[in-house]
């Protein structure tokens, strides 16, 4: 059963197919997204590419780390009914360019001006965001710089390491994750063993029974893809502080996801930005870690769709 949740997960990654709450059966996604012909745009001089479905007011979805556009296919469809829908990858994702740099930097603050300087080439005035692990801490570090072009913010944990040290709990937790995979996955990279490192970091956030062997070819190739970024992020550890009295006064509506199952450290920075954000809602999905939307997709979209319809 365990190896059936991470063949679905992968295969929900990929945009390869859509599950239904309740039915095993796998059904063929419908073809209306473009997904091996992406267009692209010159970001700051990087070429980024991006797939788009639907019309209306703006929605973006950021991918995390091992992810790129790819990553929403599937969930794109229920948006794009009454959204124009947005899925990119971010610099050093696939198919972007990936070339490691150890000068480079792999902090979250490019990522965030890359988000804002695409939106402004797209000509969005206004959107609404929906982001996941780095994807989110990408969000929500652009909409506190320029909180003037968010409609509306729906962060999936955060990775916003900052946080976790205004608790003891949090502080532990981080520190664990740090010592027992970030770490342990960077010695790997260094000695030219991506898939022992990529396992280290995916049993840091989806638990410590996650197997790489239980996944699917595809799926660990679209993973594999794009390992540029966790290498950077963990032979760098570069974690940016966020200014708390810049959360405090970001107005605009934020919906914070966080998985039942998921790691303290991530569910105990969802609650400090709930206690330090002025307008603020916090969803738990049930039997979910921090895959969040491909674990409970169902229950991820009524919740999100709640959320920007009603803001």
């Amino acid at each position: 059963m365990k190896i059936l949740k991470w063949f679905l997960a992968v295969l929900l990654f990929l945009g390869l197919f859509a599950c239904k709450m309740q039915n095993t059966a796998i059904q063929p996604q419908a073809e209306k997204v473009a997904v091996d012909q992406p267009k692209s745009v010159d970001i700051r001089g990087e070429e980024l590419h991006y797939i788009e479905q639907g019309s209306g007011e703006p929605l973006i979805f950021i991918h995390g780390t091992i992810g790129d556009y790819r990553a929403w296919v599937s969930r794109m469809e229920p948006y794009s009914e009454d959204y124009h829908v947005v899925s990119y990858s971010r610099r050093y994702a696939w198919p972007n360019e990936q070339k490691f740099d150890s000068l480079v930097d792999y902090s979250v603050r490019i990522h965030a001006d890359d988000l804002f300087a695409l939106i402004q080439e797209l000509g969005f005035e206004k959107v609404n965001l929906v982001g996941h692990s780095y994807g989110a801490f990408t969000a929500l570090t652009m909409a506190l710089d320029h909180p003037e072009v968010v409609h509306s913010l729906v962060l999936g944990e955060p990775p916003a390491a900052s946080l976790s040290e205004n608790s003891e709990v949090g502080q532990e937790s981080f520190s664990a994750f740090l010592d027992d995979n970030l770490r342990p996955a960077a010695h790997d990279f260094r000695a030219d063993r991506n898939e022992a490192g990529l396992e280290h970091f995916l049993q840091g956030v989806l638990g410590d029974d996650f197997r790489l062997a239980q996944v699917p070819p595809e799926g660990k190739q679209a993973w594999m893809d794009n390992l540029l970024e966790l290498w950077g992020a963990a032979l760098t550890e570069s974690f940016l502080s966020l200014d708390e009295a810049k959360i405090k006064r970001l107005e605009i509506p934020v919906l914070l996801l966080v998985g039942d199952r998921s790691p303290t450290w991530l569910i105990e920075i969802s609650k400090e930005l709930d206690r330090l954000l002025p307008n603020s809602d916090m969803v738990t999905l049930e039997n979910s870690s921090h895959g969040l939307y491909f674990e409970q997709p169902e229950d991820a979209d009524r919740a999100v769709l709640d959320f920007i319809n009603k803001n």
